[in-house]
């Protein structure tokens, strides 16, 4: 995708912590700027570009391949550092974007350097300290923290070689194995494999984090009983992609049009927009909490991406336009940028309103709500035609879960609890006024329900008493 709107937003800003403009290369000050923003927040260095925002240029022989290579061999330990080639103003300049570091202090050729405004500098005993903090600090982190029963064997071996891969490409050598790899990375810590491991590579994930799961429902209409189809991801995050991404392109598909000799295709949505959506939920979702969910719904006239976890950074404003990015889960980020699934750090929503504009679909919508995040496509028609055998089948399956409950005579309550299974399928989770809200049962008849449910096995509550949600039981899921 063309990154020239990208140089757009950051030209309109001013220097500081997490971006820089430099009008000549000089490798041993860039290789200095990069690991002072690897021990900071990361940021975007900017080659070609004066104090006064002119573009430039830079020789046009510059090796881009070959500099990347030099640039990562002088910083220590390894990490993901992106140089882009672009041609702005018919001239060519450098996009280097850099992701705040995991494993701080970084070094270059020795030194630890540090951000101070748009400066970097040779890092002070107590900058060192913080870092060392901020580093042991994140070994508590949800991503870090040991799964005690899972063992290497539990993992897709051809899944870590092909991001081995991918590095071999950046880094231009190969020297590690796969265990050492994911020692390197800090995936697999003193014989222990990590939740970001788990998520990354496992062959099933929700084996030990259920939570992992993504859910995606298709409608034909904005009631949850009208469900066409219905389907849940389950394996590791790049297999998951793949198929959701599948089965997007299916229910979709494009649209040709024919002029004269030639013949063009286009998407029926907007793929790049809907990919960085799916991204950014996925390496911004809050695993740590039980009801940590992430549903795709897709309804007659919109694509909705819901996930559970507060923004670490306010999606309002100059974030919207500017690249800023803090990371929740940077491990699990990391690792998707080397597969080539996210890119530039915190371009995600540039990115999507720039696909949408160029693509002619409506620019995304963002809403934030108790903790919950919703990115909203909207005006988009799926192809997918009410299949009602489906319906049925899902139907059947819940009335013959509520037959089993012998206690039951009245036809009308067993109608509201075959819709309660309905909503909570759809959307696991869900407290007692949500569930209202979607079924227009009072919430005392509800939890008067959920109580039957509960005690019959088929439903149970999981989390806090103000931040838990209702699930349906696995033997339910299995069914």
């Amino acid at each position: 995708m063309d990154n020239r709107f990208i140089i757009d937003n950051l030209l309109m800003q001013d220097e500081g912590e997490q971006l820089e403009f430099k009008v000549h290369f000089d490798e041993r000050n860039i290789a200095k700027q990069i690991t002072a923003m690897l021990n900071g927040r990361g940021g975007t260095i900017i080659v070609g570009v004066n104090e006064e925002k002119s573009v430039v240029g830079i020789p046009p022989d510059l090796d881009v391949t070959k500099l990347l290579h030099s640039l990562m061999s002088k910083i220590r330990p390894s990490a993901p550092i992106d140089i882009q080639s672009v041609e702005y103003d018919a001239k060519r300049i450098l996009l280097i974007n850099v992701w705040e570091g995991a494993q701080k202090p970084y070094l270059c050729e020795g030194t630890i350097y540090q951000k101070v405004g748009s400066n970097g500098s040779i890092a002070s005993d107590v900058a060192i300290y913080n870092m060392l903090q901020e580093r042991k600090m994140s070994d508590y982190n949800w991503e870090r923290m040991p799964v005690l029963d899972a063992d290497i064997e539990d993992l897709d071996m051809s899944e870590v070689r092909k991001t081995l891969d991918d590095l071999y490409r950046l880094k231009g050598s190969r020297t590690q194995d796969e265990e050492e790899f994911l020692m390197n990375e800090g995936l697999l810590r003193n014989g222990n494999l990590t939740n970001a491991c788990i998520v990354l590579y496992a062959k099933n994930p929700q084996r030990f984090i259920p939570q992992a799961r993504i859910r995606l429902s298709v409608y034909s209409s904005d009631s949850p009983a009208d469900l066409i189809d219905a389907q849940v991801f389950d394996a590791c995050v790049f297999k998951t992609v793949e198929a959701i991404f599948q089965f997007l392109d299916m229910t979709y598909s494009k649209s040709v049009k024919v002029d004269g000799l030639y013949r063009t295709e286009k998407w029926n949505y907007p793929r790049i927009a809907v990919r960085e959506g799916i991204m950014n939920a996925i390496v911004h979702r809050d695993y740590n909490a039980a009801n940590g969910f992430m549903n795709i719904l897709i309804f007659p006239n919109r694509m909705e991406i819901v996930c559970y976890g507060t923004p670490l950074i306010n999606l309002t404003g100059n974030f919207m336009s500017a690249g800023y990015s803090v990371l929740r889960n940077p491990d699990i980020a990391h690792h998707c940028y080397y597969r080539q699934l996210i890119e530039m750090m915190g371009s995600g929503i540039p990115r999507m309103i720039q696909d949408c504009k160029t693509n002619s679909f409506d620019i995304p919508e963002f809403a934030v709500a108790n903790d919950i995040v919703k990115v909203t496509f909207p005006n988009i028609k799926h192809l997918r035609e009410r299949k009602d055998k489906v319906n049925d089948d899902w139907k059947y399956l819940f009335e013959g879960i509520v037959e089993g409950i012998t206690e039951l005579k009245r036809n009308d309550i067993k109608s509201k609890l075959v819709t309660i299974l309905y909503v909570l399928h759809e959307h696991p989770g869900l407290r007692t006024n949500a569930i209202e809200e979607r079924t227009k049962i009072p919430s005392k008849s509800i939890e008067r329900y959920l109580g039957l449910l509960k005690k019959s096995g088929i439903v149970y509550y999981s989390g806090g008493k103000n931040t838990g949600g209702y699930y349906l039981s696995d033997q339910v899921l299995r069914e």
